[in-house]
Parts: C-alpha cells; sequence; structure tokens
C-alpha cells in the first residue's frame, strides 16, 4: 500500500502543470519515491544493466560458438604473373569464380584451456575460357574435420577469469543494493532539511502571533503606566525578530523544497508537504549477525575477495612466463576434389595435421624471475591490506550501532527536555500576563522552548541518519527484518 501511494502520489504532482500543487509526503514514502524515480537511481539501474550485459557476454565464452561462413561468390578477371616450370615468368589472363561455404563448431574446456573444434565445409571453383584454357569446373569437399589446439604451460586465463568474473558481477549488484541505501540516505538529509525549515516557519509564525499579541498588551500598560517604554520598545523588537525569521524561514523552505524536488528528478512545480511522527521505533541490532549479513552481500568484502584472486592469478601468470612455453594443435578429416560434387565425395581421403611449438627463452636476464617474485611480494601486499580493510570494515560496523544505541537514548531526552521547555514557557507566559515577571524572562522561557524544539527534531533526523547509514553498512532492515540485498531480475 505504501508503493501503490507513493505512485499515486507521483501521478498526481505529474498532473499538476499550471500551479504549483501541495502534496503531503511521509519519510517512507520520499525514500520510496527517491529509490524508484530519482536520476541517481536511474544512474544505478543503466549500471546494473551493464553489469548484467557484461556478465553475460563473458559466459558466452564458455559456451559453443557455431559460425558460418560464406563467399558467394569472388568473381576474379585479370591479367597476372604465372611462375612456369623453368622459373621464368609469363602474364596470363585469368577469368574464374570461386564460391565456398563452411560450417563450424567450436567448444572451449575450461580446465585444460583446451580448444576443440570441427567444421564441414565446400568449394567451387569455375575457370571461364580464356585464349590458353578451356572452361571448367571443379569442386572440393571437407565433409568432416575436427581438430583441437592446446596451450602448454601457459597460463589458463579461462580457468582465472571463471573464478574472478562472476564475483565481480557479484560485486556489482551488491554496488546497486548500497546504491539503494545511499539514495535513501540522501532523501533521508533532504526530508529533514525541508522538514526543519517547514517546522521553523510554523514556529516563527507562532511567535509573530504571540510577539503582536504582547505587543498589544504592551501598549495598553504602557498607556496606564505599569510598564516602562524599555520594556515596550523590546516587545516590538520582539515584533520586527519575528518577521525577520519569517521572512528567513520562508527563504529556507523554498530552497529545501527546491533542493528536494531536483533530487527526486520532479520537473513539475510541486511544494511538499512534509509529516513526519517524532516517535521513534524500538530496534534490537545483534552485532553478530549484522556482520555476518554484511560480510555476506557488502561489495567491499566481495572485492577485497576478488582483488586475492586477481592477484593469484598474476603469480600464475607470471610464473607461467618463466618457464617454456608452447602449443600442441592436431587435426583430421576427409578431403576430395573433383568436377562434381559425386566425384568428390567418392575420392575422399585422409587428411591429417599435428603441430608442436615450442618456444624456450634462453636468457632474459631475470626479467620473467623479476616479474614472478614481484608478483609473488603483490599478493602478500594485496592479503595483508585485505586483512585491515576487514578490520576496519567490521569496527565500523560495530562502532556504527554502538553509537546508534547513544542517539536513540538521546531522542528520550532531548524529547522530555523540549516537553520540559515548553511547560516552563507556559507558566512563564502566564505570569508575565499578570505581572509577576518581564520580558526579558519571558524571551529567555521562549528561546528555550524553542531551541529545545530544534533539539528534539534534529536528535530523530540523527536517529534515522544513524539508521540508514547502519542499513548501507549492512544491507539489512532491521524494522522489517529483512534482507535488502537486490535479487536478480530477468532481461
Amino acid at each position: 500500500m505504501r508503493y501503490w501511494s507513493v505512485i499515486f502520489l507521483l501521478v498526481i504532482s505529474l498532473g499538476k502543470t499550471n500551479s504549483q500543487s501541495v502534496e503531503t509526503f511521509t519519510l517512507d514514502e520520499i525514500i520510496a519515491l527517491a529509490q524508484a524515480e530519482s536520476p541517481r537511481m536511474k544512474l544505478a539501474e543503466i549500471r546494473k544493466s551493464n553489469a548484467y550485459w557484461s556478465n553475460q557476454l563473458f559466459l558466452s565464452n564458455y559456451k559453443p560458438q557455431i559460425d558460418l561462413n560464406a563467399r558467394l561468390p569472388e568473381l576474379n578477371r585479370s591479367i597476372q604473373p604465372v611462375i612456369q616450370p623453368d622459373g621464368s615468368t609469363v602474364f596470363r589472363e585469368r577469368s574464374q569464380m570461386s564460391n565456398s561455404l563452411q560450417l563450424s563448431l567450436s567448444q572451449p574446456i575450461t580446465s585444460t584451456g583446451t580448444t576443440i573444434y570441427a567444421s564441414t565445409s565446400v568449394s567451387r571453383l569455375d575457370l571461364f575460357r580464356t585464349n590458353v584454357i578451356d572452361r571448367s569446373v571443379d569442386y572440393q569437399i571437407d565433409p568432416i574435420f575436427v581438430g583441437f589446439v592446446q596451450p602448454l604451460f601457459a597460463y589458463n586465463n579461462l580457468k582465472w577469469d571463471k573464478r574472478i568474473r562472476p564475483m565481480e558481477y557479484e560485486v556489482a549488484k551488491a554496488q546497486f543494493s548500497e546504491e539503494k541505501e545511499t539514495i535513501a540516505n540522501i532523501a533521508v538529509n533532504h526530508f529533514f532539511q525541508l522538514l526543519n525549515a517547514q517546522t521553523d516557519l510554523i514556529s516563527a509564525l507562532a511567535r509573530k502571533e504571540v510577539a503582536d499579541d504582547l505587543y498589544k498588551l504592551g501598549e495598553n500598560r504602557f498607556s496606564v503606566g505599569n510598564i516602562a517604554e524599555t520594556d515596550l520598545l523590546q516587545l516590538e523588537m520582539d515584533v520586527m525578530r519575528a518577521n525577520a525569521d519569517i521572512a528567513r524561514a520562508t527563504l529556507d523552505k523554498q530552497n529545501a523544497n527546491e533542493d528536494l524536488r531536483n533530487f527526486l528528478g520532479i520537473l513539475e512545480d510541486i511544494e511538499f508537504d512534509l509529516s513526519l511522527d517524532l516517535s521513534i521505533p524500538d530496534i534490537e541490532m545483534d552485532v553478530d549477525f549484522a556482520l555476518a549479513h554484511a560480510r555476506q552481500h557488502r561489495s567491499q568484502i566481495m572485492d577485497l575477495q576478488a582483488q586475492i584472486l586477481t592477484a593469484e592469478a598474476n603469480v600464475d601468470r607470471a610464473k607461467a612466463e618463466t618457464g617454456i612455453n608452447g602449443e600442441l594443435s592436431g587435426s583430421f578429416g576427409l578431403t576430395g576434389f573433383g568436377s562434381d560434387l559425386g566425384t568428390a565425395y567418392s575420392s575422399l581421403v585422409d587428411r591429417e595435421v599435428v603441430t608442436l611449438r615450442l618456444s624456450v627463452p634462453i636468457a632474459d636476464w631475470g626479467r620473467a624471475k623479476s616479474q614472478y617474485e614481484i608478483s609473488k611480494s603483490n599478493l602478500e601486499l594485496v592479503k595483508m591490506n585485505n586483512e585491515l580493510q576487514k578490520v576496519n570494515f567490521e569496527n565500523e560496523i560495530k562502532i556504527a550501532i554502538k553509537s546508534f544505541n547513544l542517539v536513540a537514548e538521546n531522542v528520550n531526552v532531548a524529547k522530555l527536555s523540549y516537553q520540559a521547555s515548553q511547560k516552563r514557557y507556559d507558566l512563564t507566559m502566564k505570569r508575565y500576563k499578570i505581572g509577576k515577571v518581564d520580558i526579558t524572562q519571558l524571551n529567555l522561557a521562549d528561546r528555550e522552548q524553542e531551541a529545545q524544539r530544534q533539539n528534539y527534531v534534529l536528535a530523530v533526523n540523527r536517529f534515522w541518519q544513524a539508521y540508514y547509514d547502519i542499513r548501507a553498512l549492512t544491507l539489512y532492515d532491521f524494522i522489517n527484518d529483512r534482507s535488502l540485498v537486490t535479487e536478480d531480475e530477468d532481461k
């Protein structure tokens, strides 16, 4: 129901074009709207989509590749040099057309880095009549041709990529979930910035009304000599100060309203009327559970694991480059040729090719060994750095949860302080009206009440800010007891 209400309110806001519309939103609705429609969310969705399709492209490297190659036709009519049996060269007229068709299938084998393939092909060559030859047609066929290519002592890129690239995709998905929570965090900031401006304006208007009433009361008392002229001037200054407060609060409200509208990506002129229940929920956070969930789902932890795998792959690559390198390839098939397809198929012969290629370093003056030692040192450096980052990451979560508990206690203290300041102001106002206290004491009580009100709202702001900080750190919603990890969606 919350999300449907957000969509309904958004539709209403988009329908207002000629004049500014006023719509009421709660904190949850602003967050939901930001996570659904904000420009920053759209960018995050594009990045996630790019990561998805990049992963699909990577996965295709491990699947069979089927290709059809055709040359239909290749026509050549020219004068070309032709080498004669005695070694001399003469120019001859050439007029021919060739056509070929090949269907091939290849499949990599991850564990060994081998590539196996199979193909079938047919070619036709037409020689047109010239002044030296008659017209002729020839066919060449390879009905079946299979082979393999096996790297020797080489770095297996397929094996390491299959371990690293899926983890990089998991990092990208986790970063999308974290970006959603970052957007929620920013939405909380904008929400309270505007809420503070709205409550400041309401408070300023209320103080202006009180200041006007007190000034009228002061004029009556001054006319009968019950107060001094300085007290009346003080009341007049309070009225002017209230007017200035209203002007400043109005400007702050307009600026905060525009900041929120721009953040949400709403182009229409809309005024947000924010609503917030200042009471806070009672939340219990288990530190061990929070750490376990964060270790499993945060992109930072996954990225550290990917860094170690990448460093290990670099060590393996450097090790492979220090010694003998080579490649073994082989193929077997049947081939035939003739003036027609029947003749070509009836005269099939074997076709075998085996090749062994070796590359042996003789002297590189320690270049390969140095590269290998550097990669080993980098691996140790990455491992040590990762351990430090894991400790810092876990300490950050522990400190955040401890700070959250203190912030929650501060909200209760701020609430009681605000209630006490309200009572004090009410009592001081009553005593002022009957002449028991002067205007200075009343102003002090008023300022104290306003300060405690702002402290109370600020404490609530810090509570929700701390809560959404922990949500971003752990990717867990402790209020609704659910994970915030975004599941894969069908593309």
